[in-house]
């Protein structure tokens, strides 16, 4: 049954861990899926600069956005969010519910911060009431390889525990998250850290890393490339290796590719979004540096 936005009590407020149940129900009426405690906690409560949004009417949660803290790449100690976790409830949708929970949380973060990453749905581009010259979208288009097993296997794998072994080949490079040391323990090794591993490789005096996640789907095992450090000049070599001693990859690519053991997925569309007017001139530099599949939440196991 649809909603009148009159007739409803709405409260917006920051969401305590307490909140947890409320929000695994939306989650679960929005998403059709389950979601866990331990997710909950590690995605929003495990920095002091992460936060969770949610809509009430009454008691009952209705909509929710979360909003992660991240470093910028090359710009000291400033920090952006990328927001993820983004619904309503369906019987609410229509009402531009979400559109004034938006308003609310940029409220909260807009004297620290001045860029927004989102990662928009089908049903979900509201952009923080932010005009359409401040938004810079990029896409990229998921590919699954499947091909034949090879003898010679020139890549190696190693346990994620074994990041602090190769930090020194840790830097940024052209992400447009900063990526040190730090980033790469809580993400990888903070949560359901059994899932991943390293995948090294090694031509002439330069070293490459992926950060690969084992993944289950109904064609069986296969591996997804969510991160990069190391050198950047071998990382197209890399992956290229990678290709050949791996016969199921999932990765990303932002252009069309038109090969026979490459079949197309889907899609991902982030967008940059300059809470503050003008300030896409100032961050010009950055419009050009990539985003991994790491950044996303595609692939992150929530329950």
């Amino acid at each position: 049954m649809k909603h009148n936005k009159k007739n409803l009590n709405l409260v917006i407020r920051k969401l305590k861990i307490s909140d947890f149940k409320k929000f695994k129900k939306l989650f679960q009426l929005c998403f059709k899926k389950k979601v866990s405690y331990n997710f909950f906690k590690w995605r929003y409560f495990s920095d002091k600069f992460s936060f969770c949004y949610g809509v009430f009417n009454s008691s009952n949660m209705i909509a929710s956005v979360g909003m992660k803290s991240m470093k910028l790449n090359k710009i000291k100690n400033e920090r952006i969010f990328s927001r993820h976790s983004s619904m309503v409830l369906l019987e609410y949708r229509g009402l531009r519910i979400f559109s004034h929970l938006l308003k609310e949380v940029k409220k909260k973060i807009i004297k620290n911060t001045n860029i927004i990453v989102t990662w928009p749905n089908l049903n979900n581009f509201a952009s923080f009431g932010v005009d359409s010259d401040n938004v810079f979208k990029k896409r990229y288009y998921l590919y699954k390889t499947t091909n034949p097993k090879t003898k010679v296997i020139k890549t190696s794998n190693y346990n994620i525990n074994k990041l602090r072994k190769f930090e020194i080949f840790i830097q940024s490079n052209d992400n447009f998250f900063q990526k040190d040391f730090d980033y790469f323990k809580s993400r990888y090794l903070s949560y359901k850290k059994h899932e991943y591993l390293i995948n090294k490789f090694e031509f002439k005096n330069l070293t490459s890393f992926f950060i690969l996640k084992k993944n289950n789907d109904k064609s069986g095992l296969n591996y997804v490339i969510l991160d990069h450090f190391g050198s950047k000049d071998i990382k197209s070599k890399h992956f290229s290796q990678l290709i050949h001693d791996q016969q199921k990859i999932i990765f990303w690519s932002n252009k069309k590719i038109y090969k026979l053991n490459y079949e197309l997925i889907g899609n991902i569309n982030p967008s940059i979004i300059f809470i503050k007017k003008n300030y896409i001139r100032k961050y010009k530099e950055l419009l050009s540096k990539k985003f991994m599949i790491g950044d996303t939440d595609s692939f992150i196991t929530i329950k």
